[in-house]
């Protein structure tokens, strides 16, 4: 390919021809323009990235639906644990008119929990984390302000979400031992 060998325009070239059909695509499956934007840029930066390893492709076409597809699927399975969490707050929200008193102790020590988990995440990991979370920066002002790529952002915020999922199904798993002991 062209752009391999330091043609830009071909890269540009590559982005013309298809990102509209990757967009329109992203646009179906998530129902947000703006999302399916982030996912597409990511597809191409993400294949930039890959400059050297792209000569091995046997199907251009194929391998930037298939990467879409993966930063589509990711997409969703954070959305689907966002809506869940919502869920969950929701129903502590509503439980806590039940019994205000055990639902303030139990969200206390459940926020003292995960402010603890979160200082264990490895430090940038961490800085990424709470910049996203707290600050509620985007990926690319993150990104930006970090000096890293957006892609890089993402795998850290995929990383701690995941460590602290499996931290709080380990506390939770405690918990319910402890009752029923």
């Amino acid at each position: 390919m062209l752009w391999q060998e330091g043609d830009e325009n071909a890269f540009g070239q590559l982005h013309a021809r298809y990102a509209t059909e990757l967009l329109s695509i992203a646009m179906q499956k998530t129902n947000d323009r703006e999302v399916a934007r982030e996912l597409i840029q990511g597809v191409f930066v993400a294949f930039f990235h890959y400059k050297a390893a792209a000569s091995d492709i046997s199907s251009l076409k194929a391998y930037l639906y298939t990467m879409l597809k993966n930063r589509i699927l990711d997409h969703l399975r954070h959305h689907q644990v966002r809506e869940q969490y919502k869920t969950y707050t929701t129903h502590l929200q509503a439980d806590a008119h039940v019994n205000d008193v055990d639902t303030y102790v139990d969200t206390r020590e459940l926020e003292k929990y995960l402010r603890e988990e979160i200082l264990k995440l490895p430090p940038q990991c961490r800085q990424v984390f709470r910049l996203r979370r707290e600050e509620e920066l985007s990926n690319k002002e993150i990104a930006h302000q970090l000096n890293i790529s957006e892609n890089t952002v993402e795998q850290h915020m995929r990383k701690a979400l995941r460590l602290l999922r499996h931290a709080l199904q380990v506390a939770h798993r405690s918990f319910f031992t402890f009752l029923h002991l």
